[in-house]
Order: C-alpha cells, then sequence, then structure tokens
C-alpha cells in the first residue's frame, strides 16, 4: 500500500457504454447513472469519488425492459466497468464491473470474484483489494428486470463523506393512506423549512444566508477531487450572484414537491411537479430554464446541503 495510487490521490471513475435498453448504475447505493431511454448509444465517463469510501463499496447494475414483463432486446449491451488513476496520471487500472449482453446477459467472464495487488493491480492470490463474485437477480423492481451487485475492498485513503451518516427519510408506500399522508407532512415541512427560506434569499440577492448551508458539500467536493481549498464555494457563490439572478424564479407550492432517496433511504434531492428540481424557472429573455437541485441530509434538526 506505500508505494499505491490509492495512498496518493485516487481518481475512481466508472466506464460506461450501453445501447438498446433502459438500466441503472448505483455506487454504494447512490444513483451514479440512469438511462431512461432504450434508443440511442452512450459512452461516457463519471467520476465517482464522492460517492466512494475507504473499505467495502458496493457497484450495482439494475437492467429494465422496455415495459414490464416483456424481455430485454437480445441486442442491447451495458459495459459499466469501474477504474482508478492516479490525480497526476493518466494511466488507470479496472478493478471490476459488469458486462451484459442481452442474448445471453450477463458476460460469463464477469461473474468471477478475485482479489489485486495495490501496486501494480494485476490479480494476485495475496492482494488486498477483494473483489467479490458478482450476485444476479431477476425480476426485483417488477418482472423483467434484471439486478447485478459486486462488492470491492479498497483500502484507500478518501475520506468518509458525510452522506453516509445522514439520517434515513420515511420510505414511500402510496398503497397506504397513512404513509401517504407522511411523505406530504415531510414534503411541506421541507417547502417551508428549507425551500421557500433558500428561494427568497436567492431573489433577493442575499447569497451570505444561503452559503453556510453549503460548508460540508463544498468542503467534500474540494476534498474528492482534489481542488484547492474554497474552489467549489467559489463557483458556487458565482452561480448564485450571476446565473440564477438571469432567472424568473417558480413559485413554491405545497404538496407540489416530492423528494428522492437512495436505497439505503439516504435523502438525496428534491422534484417539484414536473418531476425537475424543487427550485427551478425560466429564463428573463424567454429562451429555456432551469432547475436547481437541492441535495442535503437533516442533522440536529436542521438541513445542511451535502452534495
Amino acid at each position: 500500500m506505500n508505494n499505491s495510487i490509492l495512498n496518493d490521490k485516487p481518481v475512481f471513475e466508472l466506464k460506461i457504454h450501453g445501447f438498446g435498453t433502459r438500466y441503472d448504475i448505483l455506487v454504494n447505493g447512490i444513483l451514479a447513472y440512469e438511462q431512461r431511454s432504450s434508443r440511442g448509444q452512450v459512452t461516457l465517463k463519471v467520476p465517482i469519488n464522492l460517492w466512494m469510501r475507504s473499505g467495502e463499496n458496493t457497484l450495482e447494475l439494475v437492467v429494465y425492459p422496455k415495459k414490464k414483463g416483456t424481455p430485454i432486446s437480445e441486442e442491447s449491451e451495458i459495459k459499466a466497468a469501474l477504474y482508478v488513476r492516479n490525480a497526476h496520471e493518466e494511466e488507470e487500472y479496472r478493478i471490476g464491473g459488469f458486462v451484459f449482453k442481452g442474448i445471453g446477459h450477463l458476460d460469463k467472464a464477469s461473474y468471477e470474484g478475485y482479489r489485486l495487488n495495490p501496486e501494480k493491480f494485476e490479480r494476485d492470490n495475496e492482494g488486498i483489494i477483494k473483489v467479490s463474485d458478482i450476485i444476479g437477480t431477476k425480476d426485483t423492481v417488477f418482472d423483467g428486470v434484471y439486478e447485478f451487485n459486486q462488492t470491492f475492498d479498497i483500502p484507500n485513503n478518501l475520506p468518509l463523506w458525510k452522506f453516509f451518516e445522514s439520517d434515513d427519510v420515511l420510505k414511500i408506500d402510496f398503497k397506504e393512506k397513512s404513509r401517504r399522508d407522511e411523505f406530504l407532512s415531510f414534503s411541506n415541512q421541507m417547502v417551508k423549512d428549507l425551500l421557500s427560506p433558500i428561494q427568497d434569499a436567492i431573489i433577493k440577492g442575499d447569497i451570505d444566508s444561503v452559503m453556510p448551508l453549503f460548508v460540508e458539500r463544498n468542503l467534500e467536493t474540494d476534498q474528492a477531487f482534489y481542488k484547492e481549498p474554497g474552489t467549489t464555494e467559489k463557483e458556487l457563490r458565482y452561480a448564485f450572484t450571476e446565473d440564477i439572478q438571469d432567472i424568473d424564479l417558480a413559485p413554491l407550492e405545497e404538496n407540489q414537491v416530492g423528494y428522492v432517496y437512495e436505497r439505503g433511504l439516504k435523502l438525496v434531492g428534491l422534484y417539484g411537479a414536473n418531476r425537475e428540481g424543487a427550485i427551478g424557472g425560466d429564463y428573463k429573455n424567454g429562451s429555456g430554464s432551469l432547475t436547481f437541485p437541492i441535495i442535503f441530509r437533516l442533522k440536529d434538526g436542521k438541513w445542511i446541503i451535502t452534495r
């Protein structure tokens, strides 16, 4: 480990290539990428340092058919692999991941778990980076869905993000009226206690009253991607003072705001009636609109935006 990039400045990334079907990719239960259309082809990298931690991490692939109960297209393909590199270098090392093909589903070679030598990132029976066998399940979210899960034990020098220590939220279950009422009550509380004060401050240009909510989020983002301290705060302050001032923010109304949580019931975002960000509106010059995602946790009775 002494000479490993994991003790230097590791940058973890997902390499994704997919076409022919819909799918989600989750890191530690957090949605890192979602593809909601079976049309077209996607090839991209997603930096995931903010969602990684030292020790056990999970990578999940959830594949959806076009419609409930129908088979997944035989021509579809999804490649989702976890890589790591040093922040100062381009050379990267594959740690694990999935190769899904619609005809045979998961490629057999993907199932194998192994250990990696932390210095060379090669397979090694005595290596300390442990990659589990892949567990596959079917018909989970609904009939026709495939899910695959792989666990990684990766020692590294990344701090534990506060998000993982956040409070759990109420699981949404609209089948029960009491749960639906609880959801609406919690949602409206967020509008009153969090969203309205933020939006009012933004409209008035009182950015200093909003910035403290982002302290943890800004600090963690700087640390995650090895930026100079204060970089993310400056970028966010500029967005508030310059970009958002060109927007007519839409009114916030009760019973019109919902929330999104990850599988571990950690609260990650809010949405409005149009399923976009809860705070947003149209540009004053009439060209398009913007949504402002609010992502936070509840700690000691106070709202704190974390990422």
